[in-house]
């Protein structure tokens, strides 16, 4: 899977907290679950309009099942090619076009593919060679990743439809950030040291 794709946690610009977390040693594995959480509500939110860049994903539903050089030449077309290979495998997996069924048993490919990736990062980390510190951390990364299960089924399945794309709502509240004028004001307001008075030189 190339790393430019939202479901990829080497993807540039995404999955951010959850790598700085994982090679941060003093970051607990509920920090790092913490990460996860912040991480997966950004690729939720950012899904519908990674799934606008490309063919409708409806199309994999249209074609034959058993058909892999067809199957390749229409996701070929897809930015979202990991996507696309992984809404096939669902189709695969439960045999069936139904948007329904394909959404459901690719929501759980998909948090299951984050498990691993998020393990197969942690190997790379000295203190998670700790087959104990490793399990608790899959543990949490799939408590994470599966409670969002259900938004993923949703947005899947209106693609899969070609209806109108279901907005994903934040359960968590974005840490807010102070913009370069906040910070240039606050350096301008500064209250400035004021002259010791009679009563200071006194002392």
């Amino acid at each position: 899977m190339a790393e430019n794709e939202i479901i990829d946690m080497g993807h540039a610009s995404r999955w951010v907290r959850t790598r700085k977390a994982l090679k941060d040693p003093s970051c607990s594995v509920e920090e790092i679950a913490a990460a996860m959480g912040e991480d997966m509500e950004g690729m939720c939110a950012a899904l519908n309009g990674a799934l606008r860049n490309g063919p409708p994903l409806s199309q994999l539903l249209r074609l034959s099942l058993g058909s892999p050089l067809q199957v390749q030449a229409v996701i070929a077309q897809f930015t979202e090619k990991g996507l696309a290979n992984l809404v096939n495998a669902a189709r695969n997996l439960c045999r069936s076009s139904d948007p329904v069924e394909v959404s459901r048993v690719a929501a759980r490919l998909l948090t299951q593919r984050l498990v691993d990736q998020a393990e197969c990062r942690a190997g790379r980390e000295e203190r998670f060679r700790d087959p104990e510190l490793r399990s608790e951390l899959c543990l949490q990364a799939a408590r994470v990743f599966g409670s969002y299960e259900a938004d993923l089924r949703a947005i899947l399945e209106a693609a899969l439809r070609d209806g109108a794309p279901v907005p994903f709502k934040r359960r968590l509240t974005a840490r807010p950030r102070m913009s370069s004028k906040q910070l240039v004001g606050m350096s301008l307001t500064a209250p400035r040291p004021q002259p010791p008075t009679e009563t200071d030189r006194a002392r």
